[in-house]
């Protein structure tokens, strides 16, 4: 259990204050017992000294030194220079041994005052002794030395003076150390005061309410720091309020928008989804957050998709078919967030229902493949009534003949657009549903060159080939072939006189890669985007002077994109251009 700041501190100083007095009471008993000493041994001393100027010789009178003594507690001792105990004013002084071996004497007999504190062998008690030496007076008694005069007094008294002031001074250090006691309590308590509001104030910040301000009337370093907190507080509730309306937009726009947007985590997991989504997939109003995504949406395409996205790192799109009365196409747009903290990435799917314009294409392509169908037989027929009237023509009706021709050529003509569209409705109604097969390289490649060998030679072209890897392939060869042929008869038409068309092959066991290079005149920059769509011709008077349909690059794009791969192109301006596809291998 946690302490107040007051049990942290007020027991510390109560210990403080406890040996601060304990000390001092310790060093006065000290002082008071050395002046009393000293006092003791002053008084002796002095004593000592009046009793050897006032007593006359021959010293042996008890009385007189009883008198002299009379009103004080102080032994007198005479003792001559051979120790023996002339006179003494508490005992007889034939009763007591030779003292010619105390320090005092000795010390005072050799010229200096002696002091000796031991205890009494007279009275048993710790006793202070001082002797001075012998007075210096005229002898009365001639050729006899002067006695010593030894003053002596029992420190018992002196004990109990200082009993009876430490019996005065311990109440006093107890009165003064309860009273520091309490006032150390009330400074510690009024200190605590300005913590406690800020603490206080902490506790409304703590539980959002941000606009409580602390008021706090103290210290100034208390002050600033309350002064702090509400700055605090006050650009806390600016930043929420801030993050608060930019979250409802976010929120407003996420609801308004027609595409759906889906927020999952690094495992997979839920953190959001908008209206739209949830109406795709007829979550609404049911709880997402925190449920895994193929738990909540039960469609392992859209999971896997996910799964991908966050293993690559990279941009994704894919389309996915929702298992709906009827199917509902989607579009789905991966891309992968990075965050700085530890809980690892997210990935936002954007989700566009593109059903309608599914349906918009399979009418498109139903009514291309229904009207090529339709017009191929009447055109069929034309082409052989052209024929047959040619045959039947007199040689010498010249414009008749030029008029059939003239009918003829525009008929072969719509006749290669309508196996080129039927060619594409082919393909975009297998668009990546094909068998793959392994095939021969080496083989679709020369049979290419064969079919245009000759065209080749007519305009001087030199017609290479390189490879890099192994021949053996896998995909639609016939296609592949159709799309080799496109590009390599685009190049021929294309290429100047004396020129050189190369298909490159470079093939490994993930991805085979097709290039055909040609020196003819390049695509302008500003068509390259445009090159792949149908009927699309960069100089329409050449292409159809050439005979082209403007559907054979779009095509050449459909094959590839059958095979899951894609198709570029590297071209300059007056430097040729070089159309690369990509078909992997691992199908």
């Amino acid at each position: 259990m946690r302490r107040s700041l007051f049990f942290y501190m007020y027991p510390a100083y109560l210990v403080a204050i406890v040996l601060a007095f304990g000390i001092l009471s310790l060093i006065a008993t000290r002082m008071f017992r050395s002046v009393l000493y000293q006092e003791k041994l002053q008084e002796l001393h002095t004593i000592a000294t009046l009793a050897g100027n006032a007593i006359p010789s021959p010293f042996t009178d008890q009385d007189q030194l009883r008198h002299f003594l009379q009103g004080t507690t102080v032994r007198l001792t005479i003792i001559a220079p051979d120790g023996t105990v002339l006179a003494e004013s508490r005992k007889d002084p034939e009763s007591l041994e030779n003292h010619g071996d105390r320090r005092e004497i000795i010390d005072a007999f050799q010229g200096s005052p002696g002091v000796s504190l031991r205890r009494s062998d007279t009275t048993g008690e710790p006793t202070l002794y001082v002797a001075l030496p012998p007075p210096e007076q005229p002898l009365e008694i001639p050729g006899s030395p002067q006695p010593v005069f030894r003053a002596a007094a029992s420190l018992a008294q002196l004990d109990l003076r200082l009993r009876e002031i430490i019996a005065v001074l311990v109440p006093a250090v107890a009165g003064v150390l309860v009273a520091t006691a309490i006032i150390t309590a009330m400074i510690i308590n009024r200190a605590q005061r300005p913590l406690r509001t800020i603490q206080e104030g902490a506790r409304h910040f703590s539980r959002g309410n941000l606009t409580h301000r602390i008021e706090v009337r103290g210290p100034e370093e208390i002050s600033l720091v309350a002064t702090a907190l509400n700055g605090m507080a006050e650009r806390l509730a600016e930043t929420i309020h801030r993050i608060e309306d930019q979250r409802n937009e976010s929120e407003a726009v996420l609801t308004s928008m027609v595409e759906g947007v889906i927020l999952v985590d690094a495992n997979r997991n839920i953190r959001s989804m908008n209206i739209a989504s949830q109406k795709l997939f007829r979550k609404e109003g049911v709880p997402c957050r925190g449920k895994h995504l193929l738990e909540h949406l039960q469609n392992p395409d859209l999971n896997y998709f996910a799964e991908e996205v966050l293993k690559t790192g990279e941009y994704a799109e894919a389309t996915i078919t929702l298992p709906k009365a009827p199917p509902v196409h989607v579009q789905v747009h991966g891309t992968l967030l990075r965050r700085q903290d530890d809980r690892g990435p997210r990935v936002l799917l954007v989700l566009n229902d593109i059903t309608r314009l599914k349906q918009l294409e399979a009418m498109r392509r139903d009514f291309v493949a229904n009207v090529s169908h339709e017009l191929k037989t009447p055109v069929t027929a034309i082409l052989g009534f052209v024929e047959t009237l040619l045959d039947e023509v007199p040689h010498g009706t010249d414009h008749t003949r030029q008029f059939l021709n003239i009918i003829g050529k525009h008929a072969n003509r719509l006749n290669l657009i309508i196996e080129d569209l039927l060619a594409l409705s082919r393909l975009e109604s297998q668009e990546g549903m094909i068998e793959p097969v392994r095939f021969s390289l080496e083989r679709i490649v020369e049979r290419v060159f064969e079919g245009y060998r000759d065209q080749a030679r007519r305009k001087d072209i030199d017609l290479r080939v390189h490879y890099d890897g192994h021949a053996q392939a896998c995909g639609a060869a016939n296609l592949l072939e159709q799309a080799l042929n496109n590009l390599v008869e685009n190049a021929i038409k294309y290429s100047e006189p004396g020129g050189e068309v190369a298909i490159i092959v470079e093939n490994r066991d993930r991805e085979m890669r097709l290039q055909v290079r040609d020196t003819g005149q390049g695509i302008p920059q500003e068509d390259v985007p445009r090159i792949f769509e149908r009927f699309f011709r960069v100089d329409r008077a050449r292409s159809r002077e050439l005979g082209g349909t403007g559907l054979g690059l779009a095509i050449v794009k459909h094959i590839v994109l059958a095979h899951r791969g894609d198709i570029t192109v590297d071209t300059r301006e007056g430097s040729g251009s070089t159309f690369t596809l990509r078909i992997p291998q691992d199908q």
